[in-house]
This record gives C-alpha cells, sequence and structure tokens, in this order.
C-alpha cells in the first residue's frame, strides 16, 4: 500500500491562498513510499550515489553516504521503492538498497536513483568444487552441493564433506521426503538413495538461512543468483531423459542427480555438479532436466 506523504495539505493551503511561499511550494517531498518482494539489481550508472532520506516538516533532504564507483560490480537487495518530487518539480524513482555480502567490502544500503541499476545479464557467484567421488560419497550429491552452497555463503568453510554428512539427517523407512534413505557411500539395491528438499532445507537451515523453493521457475531461480543466493537444484545425471521408478512413497527418477546453481548469462547455466565439476550448460538442456521435478533448495 502506497503511503502518501503531505500532497493533500500543500494543495489544500494552496487553493486556499493562505500564503504558500514559493520556497514551500518547491520543497523536495517524498509522493509515496512502498515496500517490494525483494530482487537484485548491479550498479549500472558508477556515477550515481547512495543517499540518506531525512524529512523535516515535509520537506526531504537527501544527503550522499556513498559512491557507486566504488562498487562497479556489487549486487543490491531492492527491498522499496519511493517516488520523490524534486526541488525542481520533476519527479524520480529511488530504491532503498543493501548491498550482497562480499568478502572484500563491508555492507552498505541507502536509497538510489532507479535508473543507477540494472538487472545483470549475467551472474557467477564462483561457488566452491566439493567433489563427492574424492571421498567415495558415490551417492552423497545432495550433501556436496548442500555444502558447496553454504561455504559459498561463508559458513563451514574448513568443514570436508565427509564430517558434514556425520550430521546428514537420515529416513528410517527409507523414504526421501524424510531424510536420506540408504548410504551416500554404497549403492543399495531397492531403494531411492536421495533425500528431498524438505528435510535438506531443514537440515542447511540449522546452519544458516536455507529455503525450500521447490516448484520455482527457471525465472526465480535468475532471480534468487541475483541476490547472490546459490541453488541447490535437482535435476538428471548428464542432464538425460529422465527414467522412472515406483517405490512405496511414489514416484522417483532413478538417474536422478543433485548439484549446486550458482551463474547464468544468455543462454546458459552454471553448475558447481560434485560429479563432474564447475562448467556452463545451455539453458535448454538445463531447464529440460529441471522442469521434470522442479525441486530446488535456496541458500539463501
Amino acid at each position: 500500500m502506497f503511503k502518501q506523504i503531505g500532497i493533500g495539505t500543500a494543495v489544500g493551503l494552496a487553493c486556499l491562498g493562505l500564503g504558500v511561499t514559493a520556497q514551500a511550494a518547491s520543497a523536495q517531498h517524498v509522493i509515496s513510499q512502498k515496500t517490494v518482494t525483494k530482487y537484485g539489481k548491479v550498479t549500472e550508472n558508477v556515477a550515481g550515489s547512495l543517499y540518506a532520506f531525512k524529512n523535516t516538516d515535509q520537506t526531504l533532504t537527501l544527503t550522499a553516504t556513498h559512491q557507486l564507483k566504488k562498487y562497479p560490480h556489487t549486487a543490491w537487495i531492492v527491498s522499496r521503492s519511493a517516488l520523490v518530487q524534486m526541488a525542481d518539480g520533476q519527479s524520480a524513482r529511488y530504491n532503498y538498497v543493501t548491498s550482497t555480502s562480499s568478502k572484500t567490502t563491508k555492507q552498505v544500503s541507502g536509497w538510489v536513483l532507479a535508473h543507477d541499476l540494472k538487472t545483470p545479464a549475467k551472474v557467477n557467484l564462483g561457488a566452491p568444487y566439493i567433489s563427492q567421488n574424492a571421498v567415495k560419497a558415490w551417492m552423497g550429491c545432495e550433501s556436496a552441493s548442500l555444502l558447496e552452497g553454504l561455504q559459498d555463503k561463508g559458513v563451514l568453510k574448513s568443514t570436508g564433506l565427509v564430517a558434514f554428512m556425520r550430521h546428514l539427517p537420515r529416513s528410517k523407512n527409507n523414504n526421501p521426503n524424510n531424510g536420506f534413505a540408504g548410504s551416500p557411500y554404497k549403492v543399495t539395491p531397492g531403494v531411492f538413495q536421495s533425500i528431498f528438499p524438505k528435510p535438506l532445507a531443514k537440515w542447511g537451515n540449522t546452519y544458516t538461512p536455507v529455503k525450500n523453493i521447490s516448484g520455482a521457475s527457471l525465472a526465480k531461480l535468475r532471480s534468487q543468483l541475483r541476490l547472490h543466493n546459490p541453488v541447490v537444484v535437482y535435476v538428471t545425471l548428464h542432464f538425460a531423459k529422465a527414467q522412472y521408478g515406483h517405490y512405496f512413497w511414489g514416484t522417483g527418477i532413478n538417474n536422478s542427480h543433485v548439484m549446486l546453481l550458482d551463474g547464468y548469462k544468455a543462454g546458459a547455466y552454471h553448475v558447481a555438479d560434485p560429479n563432474h565439476g564447475k562448467y556452463w550448460v545451455s539453458a535448454k538442456k538445463f531447464a529440460r532436466s529441471y522442469n521434470y521435478k522442479h525441486f530446488a533448495v535456496a541458500v539463501q
């Protein structure tokens, strides 16, 4: 909902001729303001600035706090929007933004002109690669992918996959909807050896915010990446056509595979695949494989 600030009062006084000065009439002020569903942008105009808003007697003062030229490759999370009438009578859209976590710069926030930011055409978070095969965790792709995402967020940086999997939630009845079914170290005939998004997200959430976003479209996956949130995705091995199997708990994809999505560009997605390393895969192949289940877990 928009919050109107000071417009009716100013118009009413002007109509009644009650001495509104030229200075007051031209004072800049917030016309409307609202919160928005968070989304990601990057710097477009390095000549721009972040501003602090201060309202005094319905007059808005903008004070520059940071120069965007110091954050040329920063991703910004937009959380609020405001329409401002400037002193010259023109209106301008400002967004309230917070920089994503960075290894080199301190997190900052403030108001910025909307056209000083843009939607990035390419994102590559550079998440680490953790090999499931190096520790003979042949069925441990879910754990390895989650650990890649956690380490990308700066969590459990010194923890290896074997130590991490000691805390892997197990399913007592081999139902992957409850926890990991079987063993991540060996093939168990007749068991669908996996842990599905709900229990995986619950496990990850004990270390840092992790959310089950299953059902998300590809556009929403890209939106998560623009917020610097890598996503654990359930696809198929080598992005091949799905091979279905029937189990007591339901239908599973027997050639299922799990990896971390950490980037995109025109026509391709970037993954940290615990089985094959880090690489770009065509958008068409990735989409077909992901769309079988739409299973996804965002590390936020």
